[in-house]
């Protein structure tokens, strides 16, 4: 009995110290590339290693994020989607692993020149069981992408011509092109741990996920200006991400304290915070009391340092999941933008 409370007083030091350890650290601003809020419901986009690490045959997600709407005006924000479908397993009769198959599509729109980024990837990640509680994955992501710029929707200062606007006069810019595609690689690494259940006489989950990722392998030169052009290279974006989610014994309540660092070129982006989940145990099983799925609500509060507190909310049930988030501006920004950032929402199928 002591044996058992001192391993949950340790699991519970260990979850406390890796909350503090990325909360007293700061830097600087965002990484280059789309990103969500709710970066784990973005798995594909966040680490390759991540396809098919869930419970379940299938799992399908899409998301949606408007920013800087109020800043810029209506149509001219910020808005990214995506959509990602994955496979867990295509070797069902291999038991010491898996292999897992995805496909990614990403889409981002900003600005009265409606410049954009479209992707399409394809992800093949592989787990290997280490024992009956930890698994470490390995994943490859190869893609197409294309940026795109409206130039045509442009007024530049050389077409005022007696103060009077003239769109067939010269810009007196260099002539650019309205797309530039590129193949585009990536690969990540992944650990997870769980052990424990949610059931109707205990809760003694515990959960780790730990994962790197580097995107952007063959740094694609991405110029509008044409191919050489000094500084036209695509940096590449290293992710370090994970979680802890550890449950309150004798409760429905489990405390899921989490991280992601992205580091692009000279840019950096650090998002830690905290989610509580409340399951509703009610497809428990009769005879085990274990929980089959049911009805779970996540709240949570995260920070994007140097940039915006986001407060995200989820409702779970069954194969369901629908989240929101919403991204409260604390930079410089917010003189003009009144705190109005970003809002998110996500859908996410398991079968």
């Amino acid at each position: 009995m002591q044996k058992t409370f001192m391993k949950h007083i340790n699991l519970y030091r260990l979850a406390t110290a890796f909350s503090l350890a990325f909360l007293v650290v700061t830097t600087a601003t965002k990484a280059q590339d789309l990103h969500f809020s709710q970066f784990y419901e973005s798995p594909l986009n966040l680490n390759p290693a991540l396809c098919g690490s869930f419970t379940g045959a299938m799992m399908g997600e899409i998301n949606y994020r408007n920013q800087w709407s109020s800043v810029m005006g209506s149509g001219n924000g910020f808005t990214t989607m995506g959509a990602t479908l994955e496979f867990q397993n295509l070797s069902p009769k291999w038991k010491k692993g898996y292999l897992s198959p995805g496909l990614s599509f990403f889409s981002d729109r900003s600005g009265d020149a409606k410049i954009g980024t479209t992707e399409i990837t394809g992800t093949m990640a592989s787990g290997i069981f280490l024992n009956s509680k930890s698994v470490l994955s390995a994943g490859i992501q190869a893609g197409w992408a294309q940026h795109s710029i409206d130039m045509g929707s442009l007024q530049w200062g050389e077409q005022y011509v007696n103060g009077d606007y003239d769109a067939n006069a010269p810009t007196g810019e260099e002539t650019v092109g309205n797309s530039r595609s590129y193949i585009d690689f990536s690969g990540g690494l992944l650990y997870k741990y769980s052990s424990g259940q949610v059931s109707m006489t205990t809760n003694n989950e515990f959960k780790l996920n730990f994962g790197a990722a580097f995107f952007h392998v063959n740094q694609p030169d991405i110029s509008f200006y044409g191919q050489g052009t000094p500084g036209s290279e695509l940096y590449m974006r290293y992710v370090a991400h994970g979680y802890i989610q550890f449950g309150i014994p004798k409760s429905c309540v489990s405390i899921i304290p989490g991280f992601v660092y992205y580091v692009q070129g000279p840019s950096q982006e650090l998002n830690t915070g905290v989610k509580i989940r409340y399951y509703v145990l009610h497809d428990e099983s009769k005879y085990t009391g274990i929980n089959k799925g049911g009805l779970a609500f996540e709240l949570g509060a995260y920070y994007r340092w140097n940039d915006a507190a986001i407060i995200m909310m989820e409702m779970k049930l069954r194969e369901y999941a629908i989240g929101f988030s919403y991204d409260l501006n604390t930079s410089q920004l917010n003189t003009a933008s009144s705190g109005r950032g970003a809002f998110e929402l996500s859908l996410r199928y398991i079968n």
